[in-house]
């Protein structure tokens, strides 16, 4: 095997491969530049794994061992920025193609990982989560980069109608605020690979304190569902073309149909809720002019 070609030789093989496996794979494709600075010790405790699975996982992808893999991956890092485009971009979109062509990569991309989310969605643990979102004194959300953005989604949604809702995109906020939680309240961690050792963390926190967590994530094995009383699962778009941009949405779509249920649980106060924060901002809208009526001929 060419040593540049490792990261799409991990996309063709990381569907045949069990948990543990995966999780490799997954942080090596989202971080590879990070990992081929690792050793194999950080490489085992960032992906919760142990240096003998890292080395069987090299095995599993035709590599002789841990060097040849870091090697592999600084070739791959060091061409161009090339793994970096694929990774956050996507892999069918070139620098060269034209609007046309992005646009239909993306929407089959993100219409893909819509039916794969919703095919697979747990209705019954968002039936969970939505009544541990009702019955929560306070809800506190943590994630990072792009989830913290998808997650602040879900903040303003909760807060119109009426939930104590508050986001922490960062570390040391989000840990003193869950040391001073209790069972009374909800902690929610999201992260696309699950294998975010900040949103990891959190978890862990909150599960000390009896807090009940829940993991939004695309990978029921990883390591921040491992510390989730609930789990909800998001489409694996690792094999799919422009994959990191429909990350996000197979995320919005469970929290659209997360908050979509909890305003049916709460319907009576949801509806006071929405009259009244409308009524605060309707005098900021600026009104549609009206149509002129064309005198008739």
């Amino acid at each position: 095997m060419n040593a540049t070609d490792i990261l799409q030789r991990l996309r063709e093989l990381r569907p045949t491969m069990g948990g543990a496996l995966v999780r490799i794979a997954d942080f090596l494709l989202a971080e590879p530049a990070e990992a081929a600075r690792l050793t194999i010790t950080d490489l085992a405790d960032r992906t919760g794994t142990s240096p003998g699975t890292v080395t069987r996982f090299c095995h599993t992808v035709g590599l002789s061992g841990f060097a040849a893999l870091k090697v592999a991956l600084a070739e791959q890092v060091g061409r161009s920025g090339t793994s970096r485009w694929r990774t956050d971009i996507g892999r069918q979109i070139d620098p060269g193609d034209d609007l046309d062509q992005v646009l239909k990569v993306i929407v089959a991309a993100n219409t893909q990982a819509l039916l794969t989310t919703a095919d697979q969605l747990d209705l019954a643990t968002i039936d969970q989560v939505a009544q541990a979102i009702t019955e929560a004194r306070a809800i506190h959300l943590f994630g990072v980069g792009t989830s913290a953005i998808t997650a602040d989604e879900l903040r303003i949604r909760l807060q119109r109608i009426g939930f104590a809702c508050w986001l922490w995109p960062e570390l040391h906020g989000a840990l003193i605020s869950v040391a001073l939680a209790d069972q009374r309240d909800l902690v929610i961690g999201i992260s696309h690979s699950g294998q975010i050792t900040e949103t990891i963390a959190v978890l862990r926190a909150a599960a000390t304190r009896g807090a009940r967590t829940v993991a939004i994530t695309n990978d029921r094995t990883s390591a921040l569902a491992a510390e989730a009383e609930l789990v909800l699962t998001t489409a694996q778009t690792g094999a799919a073309p422009a994959d990191a941009l429909a990350d996000r949405h197979a995320q919005l779509l469970v929290l659209d149909v997360l908050y979509t249920r909890v305003a049916q649980l709460n319907h009576a106060r949801t509806l006071t809720a929405l009259e009244t924060t409308a009524a605060a901002i309707d005098p900021y809208r600026v009104p549609k002019p009206k149509r002129r009526r064309t005198p008739p001929s």
